[in-house]
């Protein structure tokens, strides 16, 4: 049985990561600074440490095959100053830590935050749609910045010891099995407003797959940037006519697309570890 690393796992998304390769067979251990939650008691193995200490990483990594790192200051509002610190330092101390104790794999969160249009102080658009990995990132902000260094780093460390790595950039994120939150969901699938997270989701159930398929079939010793994503948008209205209103210079670029496409491009994560999201806000009936 294998053992995997869940940084971040008092958080909503690696909480639900951790419980995925629990279910999946895996042998987990969960780090984090805050308690144990609820839903993990009994099931896994945890450590208590901090992302900026290199001792508690050295001893969170002993001993286990791969990494899912989520451990991060999650957004701008959460405490820019700090961020660099805790997320570019932490994370590059974190593959110290797996150099260290001979760990071939790991995945990491990045975000769709990179390419710079969320959180933009000064608003722009895309370079062109569909949106993938190639399209330049520009962010504005410490945390879409502090996801570029990550994912640099990650690479680096690939061509420093071949550690496989994957830096799975993930949109917003959503918890459709929460009913606490139908009534937002309802008027943000409604509105006509541009979104400057392109009208892309993930269920956060697809994002515990993707880490799982990341770690497991990537090719050894490579590097993957990959975007996470439902192959749908995240509204009711035809997405070809939200670009139209919003975009109207890239009309021609998306006339292909289905009335319920996706800005992204999807293909990196299928073709580099066979990731297809496959959870919908069109499957929920208070949604629907």
């Amino acid at each position: 049985m294998k053992t995997v690393l869940v940084t971040g796992a008092s958080g909503r998304v690696g909480s639900e990561v951790a419980l995925h390769f629990v279910e999946q067979g895996w042998k987990v251990r969960g780090f984090d600074k805050s308690g144990l939650p609820e839903t993990l008691r009994g099931k896994l193995d945890w450590v208590y440490g901090d992302l900026t200490n290199r001792f508690d990483l050295l001893r969170a990594t002993e001993g286990v095959d791969a990494v899912a790192h989520l451990a991060a200051i999650p957004a701008p509002v959460f405490g820019e100053v700090d961020i660099m610190h805790v997320n570019v330092a932490g994370t590059q101390w974190l593959l110290d830590a797996c150099e260290c104790n001979g760990i071939s794999r790991v995945a990491l969160a990045s975000t769709g935050c990179t390419f710079g249009i969320i959180f933009a102080r000064h608003p722009f658009q895309p370079q062109y749609l569909p949106m993938d990995e190639a399209h330049p990132a520009l962010p504005q902000d410490m945390y879409g910045l502090s996801k570029v260094c990550n994912e640099l780093t990650a690479a680096a460390y690939t061509r420093r010891c071949g550690m496989t790595t994957t830096a799975l950039r993930l949109t917003t994120v959503m918890h459709f099995e929460e009913r606490r939150h139908d009534h937002w969901l309802r008027r943000a699938l409604d509105s006509d407003e541009f979104r400057t997270d392109l009208w892309t989701y993930v269920d956060v159930r697809d994002v515990a797959l993707a880490f799982r398929l990341a770690l497991e079939r990537q090719e050894e010793k490579t590097h993957v940037t990959a975007l996470l994503c439902a192959r749908d948008s995240f509204c009711k209205r035809d997405i070809r006519e939200h670009v139209k209103a919003h975009m109207p210079e890239f009309s021609e670029q998306v006339a292909h697309l289905a009335p319920d496409g996706c800005l992204y491009d999807l293909s990196a994560a299928e073709a580099a570890f066979g990731f297809v999201g496959s959870r919908s806000w069109r499957d929920i009936p208070e949604l629907r």
